[in-house]
């Protein structure tokens, strides 16, 4: 997003990337994976919308019509195509992506009971050597025809859950999509999709070998913060884990496991 979406709002801010000129393979590669470059929420969810739109991006506006209280009449602000900026091949290919993040990847916690949700989380450091961090999850409902775009953004979390988009920011998503999706009386996909909530098992100061058949005994995917080619099972032991035990989620959601 090079430039503001022009949304009806004053003072609208833009967003921070690098002069052409001055990306080089290093910056390249992480841009490509969010970083070096800065966005405001509504061009990210606006960008995110043009993915859920089938590929064209249309500019957010905040009041669809009003309405005169003493004459009745009715002034509508119609949408603002602003065209094709993805194919429709494309689009679909990340809609399916983002659907898998929320099946079975890192945005379990965001599933909806009966819907099929797409998203990505996210895990950025709040400055350099400041140990804050801002989490994040976008998340587009229902896949099956997108009528929802919903971005949930976490300032320095400090709270039980840990810094990871998908153990704090996704499950804030899946309680928000569930009442607006339930309001905005969307279809389902599936009227009994199976879900089950449990608890995070205690994990910390076991050795590696015992926290992974703790962990997968319980119905939960393993994730290790280092190469798992560098971990001896039986030798090291867990330090840390996110989310932290006791922590409700999605059964079939991912732990992962910091180990030294």
């Amino acid at each position: 997003m090079l430039q503001k979406t022009g949304i009806d709002l004053p003072g609208e801010a833009g967003s921070i990337f690098l002069d052409k000129a001055k990306v080089g393979p290093v910056e390249l590669g992480t841009i490509a994976f969010g970083q070096r470059f800065k966005i405001t929420p509504i061009q990210l969810i606006t960008a995110v919308s043009s993915i859920a739109n089938h590929g064209i991006l249309n500019q957010p506006r905040l009041v669809k019509k009003s309405i005169d209280t003493e004459t009745g009449a009715v002034e509508e602000y119609p949408v603002k195509e602003k065209g094709r900026v993805i194919s429709e091949k494309t689009a679909q290919e990340v809609l399916s992506m983002m659907e898998s993040v929320v099946a079975k990847g890192t945005g379990k916690n965001a599933q909806v009971k009966g819907y099929s949700v797409g998203g990505k989380t996210g895990t950025s450091e709040d400055g350099v050597h400041t140990n804050k961090y801002v989490t994040s999850f976008i998340g587009v409902a229902p896949i099956s025809d997108p009528e929802v775009v919903i971005l949930i953004t976490l300032y320095n979390p400090t709270g039980e859950g840990g810094h990871q988009g998908g153990g704090i920011a996704a499950p804030i998503a899946s309680q928000v999509l569930t009442d607006v999706l339930a309001y905005l009386e969307v279809k389902k996909d599936q009227e009994d999709m199976p879900m089950e909530n449990v608890s995070i098992p205690e994990v910390r100061e076991m050795n590696v070998e015992e926290a992974v058949k703790t962990i997968k005994e319980q119905g939960f995917e393993v994730r290790f913060s280092m190469d798992e080619k560098a971990i001896k099972p039986k030798e090291m032991k867990v330090m840390q884990q996110f989310p932290l035990p006791g922590i409700q989620v999605m059964k079939g959601s991912t732990i992962e496991l910091e180990v030294e």
